[in-house]
């Protein structure tokens, strides 16, 4: 039987595929389930775990899960999940789930999931549509208990993905438990293993396609750094903190303690970011919440030049008082940056209520400035 094909990372489905599996513990995290619930839904010898593993694996070759549960109240919840995973989409209506006592988990997640309004998406009021999943987590949790919740976490991030998962929620999760295991986990079992390939093998690690190191101090707040992944690979003690736009490793920084290293789930490539406007939101607010408590932060993607200054303008903007179009300037001036991909500068606007259609012209209107002379082609991103 031929493998599954493998996915590519950029594409919506690999973010849903990983929601799948983060959501569950993530939601543990948001409504404070005890530690031995969540391990029920990260480890493999328990029941909720085993499910939700059903349910994704060889995700790409067919919609319907290998053996299916026997129960089938289960079988429902699992095609369900993997439905959303696969398409994005809520299923259609499932009578066995719909139809269960009020405080059956599987049950009371469906309806958690179907029966809570999806906010307006409104960015530059701070209404995202994905905070539906947060919503709908909470909603389980009133009416059916933590149980419920982490069920509704893992069908929520299925439909919205692990970038809809809030950065505090995964920070409080990675105190004990990796995000990045349960990634690669989900990924596997989704399209089969590939250890060359991320997230079980580091991105972009070998020659000729490192970066020299690179890193600059914030215009605005010196304590934080703009910089690239090599930096934190050949510098990782300058900071206390790092904020990851982009794929990482745990090799690439094995000091860092889980808590202290936030991995945004964020591509630098147009339309591959569904819940772009949240992300970045979130992102800032990263870099905002280990400000706060005293750290140095490291705030990169691959090569510091997109995403970061991104990002670092948001944070400007949304924790500093800074001007939105003029820092979002002086940041891609910061970083010899360029707007290869302008969405990212178009959402950092339109969070502070600002359109801007033509990036290049508005932020530079006596040329885009020149790009570091060692950053590589626009089509190679981590």
């Amino acid at each position: 039987m031929p493998a599954a094909p493998l996915f590519d990372v950029h594409d919506p489905a690999s973010d849903r595929t990983v929601g799948a599996l983060l959501g569950a513990p993530a939601a543990a995290a948001l409504v404070g389930a005890p530690t031995a619930l969540t391990t029920s839904f990260t480890d493999p010898g328990h029941g909720p775990a085993r499910l939700l593993r059903t349910a994704l694996t060889d995700l790409a070759a067919t919609p319907h899960p290998p053996r299916p549960p026997v129960d089938p109240i289960a079988h429902a919840w699992a095609r369900a999940l993997r439905t959303l995973a696969r398409t994005g989409q809520t299923p259609p209506p499932a009578p066995a789930l719909e139809h269960t006592p009020p405080r059956h988990p599987l049950g009371a997640s469906w309806r958690a999931l179907t029966r809570t309004p999806h906010p307006a998406h409104d960015p530059a009021r701070g209404s995202f549509a994905c905070t539906h999943l947060v919503d709908a987590v909470w909603a389980a949790s009133t009416a059916a208990g933590d149980e419920a919740a982490l069920y509704t976490g893992a069908l929520a991030a299925a439909r919205w993905g692990a970038s809809a998962l809030p950065l505090q929620a995964l920070r409080r999760l990675s105190e004990t438990t990796s995000p990045h295991t349960l990634t690669v986990t989900a990924l596997t079992t989704a399209r089969g293993p590939h250890p060359t390939a991320w997230p079980e093998h580091p991105v972009l690690a070998d020659e000729p396609r490192r970066l020299p190191p690179f890193a600059v101090p914030h215009p605005l707040d010196e304590k934080v750094l703009l910089g690239n992944l090599d930096h934190l690979r050949a510098h990782p003690h300058t900071v206390d903190a790092v904020v990851s736009l982009c794929r990482t490793h745990p090799s690439d920084a094995p000091h860092l303690p889980d808590a202290d290293w936030v991995r945004v789930w964020l591509h630098d490539r147009a339309g591959a970011n569904t819940n772009l406007h949240f992300t970045l939101e979130e992102a800032a607010g990263a870099v905002a919440a280990l400000r706060s408590e005293g750290k140095r932060v490291l705030l990169h993607c691959w090569a510091g030049a997109s995403r970061t200054p991104a990002v670092a303008a948001r944070y400007a903007v949304a924790a500093l008082g800074a001007p939105p179009l003029p820092t979002l300037a002086a940041m891609i001036r910061t970083v010899g940056g360029h707007l290869d991909n302008p969405s990212l500068s178009r959402a950092a606007a339109q969070l502070s209520g600002t359109d801007l259609p033509d990036p290049a012209a508005t932020l530079f209107p006596d040329g885009v400035p020149p790009r570091r002379t060692e950053l590589p082609a626009p089509h190679i991103t981590g």
